[in-house]
C-alpha cells in the first residue's frame, strides 16, 4: 500500500510538473529515463507507468513530441552506457552487491543470452521490464566490445522509447473524441490504471528469473 501511495504521489507530481512547465518536459523525461536505465537505481524508478501517462499527454497535444523523444532517447542511451561502464569496472564483484542479492539469477541469464545472441540481446533487453538495467551491466562484466555495445544501445533506445509511448498516445487520440471537460478525467484514469498495473506486478514479487 505504501508502495502504491509513493508511486501515485510521484506520478501525480511529475504529471503536474509537465503540465505546468511543458518547456521542461524533454529534460525531465530524459533524466527519468536515464535514472531508470541505471544499474542498481533503475529498480526503484517507475518509468513504465510514467511513459504511458506521457504518451497520453503527447496524444492530447499537451507536449511537443520532437524534443521529448530526443531527450528520452539520449537519457536511455546514456543510462545504459553508464551501466555498461560500471559492469566493466566492477567485474564479477558486482554480483556481491546487496542490491543484486535477489537478482543474481537474472544477471546470470543475461550473461548467458549475451554470449549466445550478442548485440541482439542488448536490443531486446530494453523490453525486459524492471531488470532491463541489468543487461548492459552484464555486457560490461563480459567486456563486450564498446562499439558493438553502443550500436546496440542506440538501436534499442530508438525502438524502445516510441513503443513505450505509443499505447498512451494512441489511447489519447481516441479519447480526443470525448466531449469537452471529460478529457482530463479520462487521462487521469489511464494514469491510475498504469499505476495499478505497476503495483500489481510489484505485489506478485520477483519473477522466477529474478
Amino acid at each position: 500500500m505504501l508502495q502504491a501511495d509513493a508511486t501515485g504521489g510521484f506520478q501525480g507530481g511529475l504529471t503536474s510538473l509537465l503540465q505546468d512547465h511543458p518547456e521542461q518536459a524533454g529534460l525531465v523525461i530524459g533524466l527519468l529515463v536515464f535514472a531508470e536505465s541505471l544499474a542498481f537505481v533503475g529498480f526503484f524508478v517507475p518509468s513504465t507507468p510514467m511513459l504511458l501517462a506521457i504518451g497520453t499527454m503527447l496524444g492530447a497535444g499537451l507536449l511537443e513530441p520532437g524534443p521529448l523523444l530526443l531527450y528520452a532517447m539520449v537519457g536511455a542511451v546514456a543510462g545504459d552506457a553508464v551501466s555498461y561502464e560500471l559492469g566493466r569496472w566492477m567485474g564479477p564483484s558486482a554480483l556481491r552487491h546487496r542490491l543484486l542479492k535477489r537478482r543474481r539469477r537474472a544477471v546470470a541469464r543475461a550473461r548467458l543470452f549475451i554470449r549466445k545472441a550478442g548485440m541482439l540481446t542488448m536490443v531486446l533487453g530494453r523490453f525486459t521490464g524492471p531488470i532491463r538495467s541489468l543487461v548492459p551491466l552484464a555486457a560490461g562484466m563480459l567486456k563486450m566490445r564498446r562499439l558493438r555495445f553502443q550500436i546496440a544501445n542506440l538501436v534499442g533506445a530508438v525502438l524502445w522509447i516510441p513503443v513505450m509511448l505509443a499505447p498512451g498516445y494512441l489511447a489519447a487520440q481516441g479519447l480526443s473524441l470525448l466531449p469537452e471537460g471529460l478529457l482530463e478525467p479520462a487521462l487521469a484514469g489511464l494514469a491510475l490504471a498504469a499505476m495499478g498495473l505497476l503495483v500489481w506486478k510489484w505485489r506478485r514479487g520477483p519473477s522466477p528469473s529474478g
